[in-house]
């Protein structure tokens, strides 16, 4: 993959089997290939490295302002209005420990004990679990037989009863994409009902086949926005994410009470400079590193659909992961997982309630953010062994 940033476009792997946990490199036998956890394993660009070294060649580390550098908050506010059709004041955006820690922070500011809070099946733990760690009680939205979430599924599955909607907007499995019609449905739809949004958008810089995204954030005067970087610009380790609530006095009050005055609550400020160097001098890189997930996600359709039992109906408008329906193999999504790692030395995710809610079963994920050469050792080694994967 060219990289105009002129990084090294091949991975370090020895650096990888060091650093990469969260079910990765560090954390698999030696001869097994993690198709696993949504992290990159591509060199993040020059400039976010250049920008971290230029930062920390003054030796101090100081605290930053409580909601985040100023730079920061400008960057992802430009961000957003030049790439997701949101016009977003610096004011509202507040910089965070990772998108993961932002989305359980809404939730436990927005839902009280016994709260009904509808949310996507399946979808990302993460979306239900920090709903649950608020206390909530949840409802679940099923897809359409075309595997979309419609306003008609949402209806079905909201009750006089419920106060929140939270959702995955692109979409963690199933990489569905909502239109800004949709968008404005499902916006207006929670408004009237005075039900609270809240859109974790961390894949919003993930979309495929030249694919726009419309924020939450540019349509919802209440909606509570979810950013990260993790994603589009491969800044997992630097856990670097945003919240970017309805107003300023609501993101003012957010911080007040999560104690990101008291330095509770907060993030890294080199963090900080990574991202704001990623956002603002890196849209060649992940232009070139969406190119790359594009044909990464068209290669593995072609290899999967060839396999017995294999199933993928429509390529994922968005994210880097391909959610495989391996149902008519008769086998058990986490047994047919740890049968492909036993007999092809590739780990792939179980569509388990685990990580994904009860509708994902009969699946299995693969992230595909890898080089093409992983990537194609990782089906050879899958195709080769299917017959013994699926033996009875």
């Amino acid at each position: 993959m060219h990289d105009p940033s002129h990084t090294n476009p091949e991975p370090d792997f020895a650096a990888l089997r060091e650093r990469a946990f969260n079910l990765r490199w560090a954390t698999v036998a030696p001869d097994v290939i993690p198709l696993t956890a949504a992290c990159p394993d591509l060199p993040v660009a020059r400039a976010v490295t250049d920008a971290i070294a230029h930062y920390i060649a003054k030796p101090h580390l100081c605290y930053g302002p409580a909601c985040g550098l100023p730079a920061f908050r400008e960057a992802v506010a430009q961000h957003f209005a030049r790439e997701k059709s949101a016009a977003v004041d610096a004011a509202r955006v507040i910089a965070t420990n990772s998108a993961a820690s932002a989305i359980a922070l809404v939730a436990r500011h927005l839902l009280r004990a016994g709260d009904e809070v509808v949310v996507q099946d399946p979808v990302d733990f993460l979306v239900a679990e920090s709903a649950r760690r608020a206390g909530a009680t949840l409802r679940f939205w099923k897809p359409d037989a075309n595997g979309r979430f419609t306003l008609d599924g949402l209806r079905a599955a909201v009750t006089p009863n419920t106060r929140a909607l939270s959702v995955c907007h692109p979409h963690n499995p199933l990489g569905t994409l909502w239109s800004a019609e949709e968008v404005a449905e499902i916006a207006g739809f929670a408004r009237e009902r005075g039900i609270a949004l809240i859109s974790d958008e961390v894949w919003s810089d993930v979309l495929l086949d030249g694919a726009r995204l419309a924020s939450f954030a540019g349509v919802s005067p209440a909606a509570w926005v979810v950013y990260g970087l993790s994603k589009g610009y491969a800044l997992a380790g630097l856990r670097i994410g945003a919240v970017i609530a309805p107003d300023a006095r609501a993101a003012e009050e957010f911080a007040a009470a999560q104690g990101f005055d008291h330095t509770i609550e907060g993030a890294a400020t080199v963090s900080q400079i990574a991202a704001t160097a990623a956002l603002d001098h890196c849209g060649a890189w992940r232009a070139n590193f969406l190119a790359h997930c594009t044909a990464q996600r068209d290669r593995a359709i072609a290899h999967l659909r060839t396999l017995d039992g294999v199933r993928i109906e429509r390529a994922p408008q968005a994210t880097f992961v391909l959610f495989a329906d391996i149902s008519r193999t008769g086998i058990a999504e986490d047994v047919l997982a740890a049968r492909i790692e036993q007999h092809a030395r590739v780990r792939v995710v179980p569509g388990s309630p685990r990580w994904f809610g009860a509708g994902a079963a009969g699946h299995v994920r693969l992230s595909l953010a890898t080089t093409r050469g992983v990537l194609d050792e990782a089906l050879a080694r899958i195709e080769r062994a299917w017959p013994a994967v699926t033996a009875r």
